[in-house]
């Protein structure tokens, strides 16, 4: 039973360190408060808040409320223990961001015409493709809503023309279209992260594209989107 105890107390401890290093070492180390602040900002914490919560009580009994060094008034299950060490495991190695995205990634050339570019829209049910020039630079995000906003532009008496009409054409439409780029083995926290920035500036983060390095000009290799995000919070530690 001894053994359990001090398997807890490690893993524990060792949860406890990643909290103060999540929020840079901060003077109020109490476990409860920095998993409130890491809620926040780490999925893995996110979801097994409660849990870790109630484990913090059941340190707390047997910390300070042991009758004698060898007698303990509450002692934990091997189950707990061992999702103790499988949440550890997680948080000190992260799932990677690529595996959160759309992928594979369907992106245009700019002189790609726009009649293509909607067919696919309805055969893949896509809403946003990445557009690139023949030098593959990106020239921005195409996506459903840009394309009816140019089509209400460009609407003549109730008729638009569309024959000839091309990637590059469209563009423009997007207003106010926000898009990072991140590696794509980065972190599924740096990923959280881009997007709490965005939200804390106020700037509404369309996507984020996956490239092998995270530059702009590369391959993409998966597309992340807000709603992509609730797999994040959905998906088990133990994936």
């Amino acid at each position: 039973m001894n053994d359990l105890v001090e398997r807890f107390e490690i893993v524990f401890n060792q949860i406890h360190q990643r909290l103060k290093e999540f929020n840079g070492f901060p003077k109020n180390d109490n476990f409860v408060e920095l998993l409130q602040r890491s809620k926040l900002k780490n999925s893995v914490i996110r979801v097994h808040f409660d849990e870790l919560k109630q484990y913090a009580k059941l340190r707390n009994a047997i910390v300070h409320e042991r009758i004698r060094d060898d007698y303990y008034i509450a002692t934990p299950h091997e189950e707990v223990v061992e999702k103790m060490e499988l949440i550890q495991r997680t948080l000190e190695q992260p799932p990677e961001a690529i595996a959160f995205s759309t992928k594979p990634v369907l992106f245009y050339k700019e002189e790609t015409e726009l009649t293509k570019i909607v067919e696919a829209f309805c055969k893949y049910g896509i809403s946003q493709f990445p557009i690139y020039d023949d030098s593959h630079t990106f020239m921005g995000l195409l996506t459903n809503e840009g394309i009816v906003r140019w089509l209400s532009e460009a609407m003549d008496d109730g008729h638009a023309t569309v024959s000839g009409v091309t990637a590059r054409d469209v563009l423009h439409a997007e207003k106010d279209l926000v898009v990072e780029f991140l590696a794509a083995r980065s972190t599924v926290f740096a990923l959280e992260e881009m997007f709490e920035t965005s939200l804390e500036a106020e700037r509404k983060l369309k996507a984020v594209i996956l490239t092998e390095t995270g530059d702009p000009n590369e391959k993409p290799l998966g597309i992340v989107t807000t709603w992509d995000l609730i797999k994040v919070d959905r998906r088990p530690v133990d994936e």
